[in-house]
This record gives C-alpha cells, sequence and structure tokens, in this order.
C-alpha cells in the first residue's frame, strides 16, 4: 500500500485553514463597513431636519413685532459653548422652548430669520432683521434644595 507522510500534510492544512478563516473575517468586516457606510447620508440627513416652525410658537419666543425693537431673544437658553481654534468650526448648545436643544455653528439659522453670526466662550453674537444681539449664560445661581438634617 501506498503510505503518506502526514506530519508534513497537517500544518499544510492547519495554515490554509487558518488563512481561509482570516480571509473571510475580513471579507465580512469589510462587508459590514460598506453597509455603515451605505446608511450614512440617510442617518445624516434625518438628523438636520427640524420641524416646521410654528407661528405662534414665533410670536411667543419674540413677542409682537410692533413692540420687539431690539434683537433680545426669550425664550433662548445658552447651554454651553465651545470654541475651536477656526472660529467656523465653534459650537453653542442652545435650548429653544417649545422646541428642544439644539447645536448651532456659526451661520446656522437656528429660528427662521435668526443666525448665529459668531460663538463666544461665553457668549453667541446673532443677527435677526438687519439687529445684532448676543446671548449669554444664565448669570442667576443654581437652585439648590435646603439640606434638613437627619435626626438619628
Amino acid at each position: 500500500m501506498l503510505q503518506t507522510d502526514t506530519s508534513i500534510l497537517l500544518p499544510r492544512l492547519l495554515t490554509i485553514l487558518v488563512t481561509l478563516s482570516g480571509v473571510a473575517l475580513l471579507c465580512w468586516q469589510a462587508r459590514q463597513l460598506y453597509l455603515q457606510m451605505t446608511r450614512l447620508p440617510a442617518a445624516s440627513a434625518a438628523a438636520t431636519t427640524r420641524p416646521p416652525a410654528d407661528p405662534q410658537r414665533l410670536q411667543r419666543l419674540f413677542g409682537d413685532a410692533g413692540n420687539n425693537t431690539g434683537a433680545r431673544l426669550s425664550g433662548v437658553t445658552l447651554l454651553g459653548c465651545i470654541v475651536a481654534a477656526n472660529p467656523a468650526q465653534s459650537q453653542a448648545l442652545l435650548h429653544i422652548d417649545g422646541m428642544g436643544t439644539l447645536t448651532v455653528v456659526s451661520g446656522d439659522e437656528f429660528l427662521p430669520g435668526t443666525r448665529a453670526e459668531r460663538i463666544g466662550a461665553d457668549h453667541v453674537v446673532f443677527s435677526r432683521g438687519g439687529t445684532r444681539g448676543r446671548l449669554e449664560f444664565d448669570r442667576r445661581p443654581p437652585v439648590v434644595a435646603p439640606t434638613v438634617p437627619v435626626q438619628p
């Protein structure tokens, strides 16, 4: 009978098996990456859509147009600022009553007719109807509930 030397055959089979497993894993990871990349544009487009502006909310935010001569934003609270070395990359976190919280960068229109022009470390300069204004952090001290000592 014909005898073969299995001492050489076994390491070669293991090498081939490990190589094929690695190639299969690499293909699977490439496919997963491809699927994630093809879903990115739809996800980013959905994240940037904003609800349509409600005229009653705008009136509540800005008041009557005839009486509102200065650029003042009621109902908008500055929550945070991130100032980058490139001013175009600076960001501000704003909370708008009735609309929620959103992140804006310089040039973004965060309310109809209201655009963020410049973001500083503690303020946002905005323009509305040709008038400039400045939105700053709320300077009121935070409300802290009094502590009552517990009697044993």
